[in-house]
């Protein structure tokens, strides 16, 4: 999986990237890396909202990821008062999104194993082909 880090309003520097990699790609690459390409990328922006404010919430950072096989993108956003907390709070959130992706797909595999069973279904009976043998020269 590759990462594309976009920097709006400041100067990105190369301690940022590496923070940004560190703290969204690694978690993504644990939990996704062997369903996903390694050329899907994962697309991080990070900003600062305003230009003339020094203080309060100012620095956003968004990730998103377009899955392959699937008409679906897993975003996250967050704003704070620091870079780094941005970071750590998209990474929560991404986090939290690629499980519910989990869990759905496993939830989605287990109805449809259900349904199968539940049609081809067999009786005591034709589990057991000497039981039911023995069964039919009864009557």
């Amino acid at each position: 999986m590759q990462i594309k880090i976009k920097a709006t309003g400041f100067k990105l520097t190369d301690g940022i990237g590496d923070l940004a990699r560190e703290k969204i790609l690694s978690p993504l690459q644990k939990r996704l890396g062997a369903e996903l390409p390694s050329d899907q990328v994962l697309e991080v922006e990070l900003a600062k909202i305003t230009n003339h404010h020094e203080e309060g919430m100012i620095w956003k950072c968004e990730a998103n990821i377009a899955l392959p096989h699937k008409q679906q993108t897993l975003y996250a956003k967050s704003i704070a008062e620091s870079l780094e907390a941005a970071i750590d709070e998209t990474k929560d959130e991404i986090e939290r999104e690629v499980m519910d992706y989990k869990n759905k797909r496993s939830a989605q595999f287990l109805r449809v194993a259900r349904k199968v069973k539940e049609r081809v279904h067999l009786t005591r009976l034709a589990q057991m082909p000497g039981d039911l043998y023995r069964w039919i020269r009864r009557k």
